[in-house]
């Protein structure tokens, strides 16, 4: 049987962010066939013992945890490090996996997200495939955030961030013997970095099984996510400023935004005449099955690609600015209709809940692609390859 020691910073049980979500998926995928036994390591924070967390544990063969206490900015400033790094770079986690593989030898070793790469150079002398999970191309991320931040403190303090990140990626990754990326865009820009070879993509898992949708002919829009950290929230507020927005009211159409959000995006997005601003929600399926048409209003930051498989999911057509679906894959007007910009997107959306042949040729072909592509047994396929060849 084949041995995969698996480091990941935070239980991914509870999915309710992307990266949880995508980490999820690809426990699931290594566990797929039966035949491989996974030990996972991961942070936990003592507030969070609370939780009475136990799915990770029924799902792989056995977890170790790591008490994760929490950094002081000032500290993560001084770092000579990313702050996704420096905030999880401890002594006791180095020493945990040095117990570990002391003990016990792997097939392979995967170092899941930015946050836990620095572990190359604790797990570099040991036996076994040592392999990157990247879920962004963080650069880019660490790029936007400080692009779209305000005030001179914090500008200068992302500005910072961002040349830290921009330096440590690439010599790091280039320390891996594999590397993975959730999308082909991603994937190409990792393999542009100095000494990093191309990544393989590991696209998330999407279930694509009947899914009934209430209302046909809601007039309702979609945009789902989480709408507080700064690329996001200013992704949103875009829309809610656009001058296309007054259309909902002309049109007798309604947007849905639906997810954790900012109260400031909340409160604008309510003021709003045919707009509905939810907040947090325990379950985005009651809206999916209202909505006629699902917008990906992605210009910054490093989410949505999971928000696009969601809408698939979930039967939804797709109406995407240009640049934010990041599969080669899918094409415009085939899979998903294309957007120059945040005016165009809704305008577009009210033209595609106008047209229903349209709605359900794009569902159709989605449909069909994800469940080839994005089904469990094709990334079990693709995982095998990357941790054991």
């Amino acid at each position: 049987m084949k041995k995969v020691l698996f480091i990941n910073p935070e239980n991914p049980e509870v999915a309710d962010t992307g990266d949880k979500k995508y980490t999820w998926d690809i426990l699931n995928a290594i566990k797929y066939c039966g035949e491989v036994y996974v030990h996972v390591v991961s942070y936990l924070e003592e507030e969070r013992r609370k939780l009475g967390y136990s799915k990770l544990e029924k799902l792989v063969d056995k977890v170790t945890y790591v008490p994760f206490h929490r950094m002081k900015p000032y500290q993560m400033a001084i770092s000579k490090y990313p702050a996704f790094i420096a905030h999880r770079k401890t002594l006791e986690m180095q020493s945990c996996i040095k117990q570990i593989l002391d003990a016990e030898s792997f097939d392979a070793i995967v170092v899941n997200t930015f946050k836990m790469s620095w572990l190359i150079s604790t797990i570099k002398d040991y036996s076994g495939k040592k392999i990157y999970i990247s879920h962004n191309v963080e650069y880019q991320v660490s790029k936007s955030i400080f692009q779209h931040a305000s005030g001179f403190i914090n500008r200068v303090a992302y500005l910072l961030d961002y040349i830290k990140t921009k330096y440590w990626e690439p010599v790091i990754l280039s320390k891996y013997d594999s590397i993975t990326a959730i999308c082909d865009c991603d994937a190409e820009l990792i393999g542009e970095m100095k000494n990093v070879e191309e990544p393989t993509v590991v696209r998330p898992i999407v279930d694509v099984v009947p899914f009934e949708r209430l209302n046909l002919h809601s007039g309702k829009m979609i945009i789902c996510g989480t709408f507080r950290w700064l690329p996001k929230k200013i992704n949103i507020q875009h829309v809610l400023r656009a001058k296309s927005i007054s259309l909902l009211k002309s049109k007798n159409k309604q947007l849905m935004v639906i997810g954790n959000a900012d109260e400031s995006v909340v409160s604008e997005g309510n003021s709003i005449d045919n707009v509905f601003v939810s907040g947090y929600v325990e379950s985005v399926s009651p809206f999916y099955q209202e909505a006629e048409v699902a917008l990906i209003p992605e210009q910054s930051g490093g989410g949505f690609k999971l928000k696009i498989a969601e809408a698939v999911q979930y039967h939804v057509p797709i109406v995407a600015i240009r640049g934010s679906v990041t599969d080669k894959q899918m094409k415009n007007g085939v899979h998903f209709v294309e957007a120059d910009d945040f005016e165009d997107l809704l305008t577009k959306g009210i033209e595609l809940m106008e047209d229903r042949v349209k709605q359900e040729v794009l569902v159709k072909n989605t449909l069909k692609l994800f469940g080839e592509t994005y089904c469990i047994s094709a990334v079990n396929r693709v995982l095998n390859e990357v941790l054991f060849n």
